[in-house]
């Protein structure tokens, strides 16, 4: 009798730790998803509110905002979304969450931008490498890293690739192929 009461603790431990990770992963998912959403309704302040205060954030082409502020993430955004990026839309496909300590997390995130009337780029132009952080029982982003995927732009480097691309950024083709 002990050992079935043991073998039930443990199911029952095991069901509930998958499904508090679940939740986590959703929640992450979530958090990409104001990125995206602060993008395509071009709201500087959406998109800023997945970052805590202070972050990191390397865009692109390696600027490297060290420290930065919300305030200044948001006022940053809020000028490219009425400049450079004026009627774009961003996609992104989640390629990995991983969960470095319980409050901590890693992301791998491929993304595109497009036009608003065009569709979803074939091929992913940047992958976001981002450690998100739970405080207070909310998850926000301390460290972005987006790194643009040169691959895509010389043929050469496309077909020296180590990997075939479709390889490398499988989780953004299967996501490509549900739309």
């Amino acid at each position: 009798m002990k050992r079935i009461l043991f073998v039930l603790t443990i199911v029952l431990m095991s069901t509930i730790t998958n499904a508090q990770k679940a939740n986590e992963e959703q929640e992450l998912k979530n958090l990409i998803g104001t990125l995206q959403k602060g993008w395509n309704s071009a709201s500087g302040e959406t998109f800023a509110s997945a970052f805590a205060e202070p972050h990191d954030f390397i865009v692109w082409n390696g600027y490297y905002f060290k420290n930065n502020t919300v305030q200044s993430n948001t006022e940053t955004h809020q000028w490219i979304f009425n400049t450079i990026y004026r009627d774009t839309q961003l996609f992104y496909a989640i390629d990995k969450i991983k969960f470095l300590k319980e409050d901590i997390a890693l992301l791998h995130v491929f993304g595109a931008v497009a036009p608003k009337d065009e569709l979803r780029p074939e091929d992913p132009e940047v992958l976001m490498t981002i450690i998100a952080e739970k405080k207070n029982g909310h998850w926000k982003i301390v460290s972005f890293h987006n790194l643009d995927l040169e691959v895509f732009q010389n043929e050469g480097m496309l077909k020296g690739a180590p990997v075939p691309p479709s390889a490398m950024y499988a989780s953004w083709y299967a996501e490509n192929s549900k739309q």
